[in-house]
């Protein structure tokens, strides 16, 4: 991400200024405000580049070459449909690790914003979520093409919304965490990046979580990741569609990550201005 997101309005800077305004207001507001500035991030992320919006695609579909030659042709895995398997978890997997590695670091590098009187800075980490999601929504128009054109969709596309809400609220529970921690310890955005690291090989993105033995799938079913991405895949290709237990019980411990996070983060928030 870049070194700096363009200033807000100072209408938007504004928002918990008016008295009086109801907390839906100020929600709704805050909504606009996360909005604006993911919009102006990507402006300025792809506004000198040839390809622009095409990057985010293309690096998916490099990633993509290289798994399917190595995982359909050296040791082959025989998943059906391999290729649109490994693009929608890599679509999954990809906004995970983009948007929660920004949102570690989105306080520190956008200190200028915080520093602003009355700017809620609640929003950074929020816009750091926005902004991978945004081409991921870009991208699934194009998934949408290759499934139907391979045969192999499945009437289950009403469950993705559901997916991206619950993946969504995830990320915004875990960037709320990282990001006001971070600003104590600033070892924290290396510590995620080394996690995620290795949480790509727990995360069922290039292989099927139901071949892997039972003694180890336990552990990977612990990883909300591997939910998330099995319910991806059910989405659009002819595979089993994760239970409602699981998917209730993932909503359950997202929603109450997310108001952990928000707790934390209010928690530490008056002393931001002093450490960064």
């Amino acid at each position: 991400m870049p070194a700096s997101i363009p200033d807000a309005p100072a209408a938007y800077a504004d928002i918990s200024a008016e008295r009086g305004a109801s907390s839906r207001s100020a929600v709704a507001r805050i909504a606009e405000l996360v909005i604006h500035l993911a919009i102006r991030e990507l402006q300025s992320l792809h506004r000198f580049a040839v390809l622009g919006w095409a990057w985010p695609v293309l690096r998916q579909l490099a990633q993509l070459g290289v798994l399917v030659l190595v995982f359909s042709n050296v040791v082959n895995l025989h998943v059906h449909h391999y290729a649109l398997f490994v693009l929608i978890g890599l679509m999954g997997w990809t906004w995970f690790s983009t948007g929660l590695a920004a949102a570690a670091d989105s306080l520190a590098s956008r200190r200028h914003l915080v520093f602003q009187a009355r700017f809620p800075d609640l929003a950074l980490p929020v816009v750091a979520v926005v902004v991978p999601l945004i081409d991921v929504l870009l991208s699934l128009p194009i998934l949408l093409v290759l499934v139907v054109a391979d045969g192999a969709l499945q009437p289950a596309l009403a469950l993705l919304p559901v997916l991206l809400i619950i993946q969504f609220v995830l990320m915004v529970g875990l960037g709320w965490l990282a990001a006001s921690i971070s600003v104590y310890l600033r070892d924290v955005p290396n510590i995620i990046g080394l996690g995620l690291l290795l949480l790509f090989y727990l995360t069922p993105v290039f292989y099927d979580v139901a071949r892997v033995p039972g003694r180890y799938a336990w552990a990977l079913r612990l990883n909300p990741m591997t939910t998330l991405i099995d319910g991806y895949r059910a989405a659009f290709l002819d595979r089993p569609v994760p239970a409602v237990g699981d998917l209730l019980g993932l909503g359950g411990a997202t929603a109450a990550l997310a108001v952990a996070g928000w707790l934390v983060f209010r928690r530490l928030q008056p002393a931001f201005v002093d450490e960064l």
